[in-house]
């Protein structure tokens, strides 16, 4: 029995490791998009109009487009209707959510920047071939570009600009990998439920009966 606990926790160990990625690969014949944990998950080809299901990185199941199909609408036999119950009627005033929202709001918000602080950037890659209509247009974008190569080298870097001065035309790809792991987002989420003021929020879910006063 002891082996089988130590190895569900190992296994739910090695889980909460895993990163919850998403990807993006695009060029002038591929659009892709991959969304999952670790390197299993959803891949849309929007070129091809399939989506996959892959397994550790291995396509198991293709899921083709479904083209929706015309016709006229069913129309469902009427139903009679039973008569509810009608339960007695709560109310929730604007102060009782005013005090609740600047609580919500502030944890919400801490949330939020905590996991944005925690998504890693593991792929960013690009090349842009572009030109506008005039050159000093494109020398324009073009020194835009070299500005801000200046100030993030490490970032801007890795997006190479080549400017087209024949004209307006516009040639690319780009392939964006985003990732945070998924013990961080529970142990955000955990610190998240201990900060929210949960039961001021139970008490406005559930409202106060017509006539009852609150009693200081």
């Amino acid at each position: 029995m002891l082996y089988v606990i130590l190895t569900i926790v190992l296994l739910v160990a090695a889980v909460t490791l895993l990163r919850i990625r998403i990807r993006f690969e695009l060029s002038r014949d591929k659009r892709l998009m991959f969304v999952g944990l670790g390197r299993t998950g959803h891949e849309q080809d929007f070129v091809a109009r399939v989506g996959r299901i892959r397994l550790f990185g291995v396509t198991v199941k293709a899921l083709p487009g479904v083209e929706k199909k015309e016709g006229k609408p069913k129309v469902k036999p009427a139903r009679e209707k039973k008569p509810k119950k009608k339960k007695p009627a709560r109310k929730r005033s604007i102060g009782d959510f005013l005090g609740v929202a600047p609580g919500v709001f502030s944890a919400a918000a801490n949330y939020l920047w905590s996991l944005v602080k925690s998504i890693k950037v593991e792929e960013l890659d690009g090349e842009i071939e572009a030109g506008f209509e005039s050159p000093d247009q494109t020398g324009q974008v073009f020194g835009y570009y070299q500005a801000a190569l200046a100030m993030a080298p490490s970032v801007v870097g890795r997006l190479q600009f080549t400017p087209d001065w024949t004209g307006q035309s516009f040639n690319g790809s780009a392939r964006v990998a985003l990732a945070i792991p998924l013990y961080k987002i529970i142990l955000r989420t955990m610190v998240l439920i201990f900060k929210l003021p949960l039961r001021k929020l139970i008490k406005l879910a559930i409202g106060k009966k017509k006539g009852d006063q609150d009693v200081q």
